[in-house]
């Protein structure tokens, strides 16, 4: 939180600082104490604040390439979905189970793991759901390739993500 009001304050000193050059209230006449020039900085103040809160939702992130959500044959119509946290090393991996594949809607037992990304590759710790320890997928074109032999295939990739800072 702390990071982000300084952020937010050093953008709006900056905004409200070329706001006032723009307006010419930075010119060496200006700087006599005026209502007028006073008024000017006012107004100058609050637009730049009104631009940063308004733009400020807006700031866009590039996404991972493993950021979507997949389909695994080996588990027909249950979910897989993989969110690469902002740090873009980290990741949550969410999915459904069936015996051995789910209802066309995906239902079935959840199940949520956490992954490390190293480049092109993806440690998941699979042992929440009876799997191995930090098995490493390997991210080629549109699937992630597992070790035995499995692989998710790309069914929604995300292209980008909205955040707050």
């Amino acid at each position: 939180v702390s990071s982000y009001i300084y952020r937010t304050f050093t953008m709006i000193k900056c905004l409200v600082t070329l706001t006032l050059f723009a307006l010419g209230v930075g010119t060496a006449n200006a700087w006599a104490i005026s209502v007028k020039n006073i008024q000017k900085a006012a107004a100058a103040g609050v637009m730049s604040a009104a631009l940063l809160i308004g733009a400020a939702p807006l700031v866009s992130h590039a996404a991972s390439p493993f950021d979507g959500s997949y389909s695994d044959p080996k588990h027909p119509n249950c979910l897989r979905i993989i969110k690469v946290a902002s740090d873009g090393m980290t990741a949550d991996i969410s999915g459904t189970d069936g015996t051995p594949g789910c209802p066309p809607d995906g239902s079935g037992k959840p199940w949520n793991l956490q992954g490390k990304i190293e480049g092109n590759d993806i440690l998941v710790d699979f042992t929440p759901k009876g799997g191995p320890a930090n098995l490493k997928g390997i991210l080629t074109n549109d699937k992630i390739e597992w070790p035995d032999g499995n692989a998710w295939t790309v069914k929604t990739p995300v292209r980008n993500k909205i955040s707050t800072w």
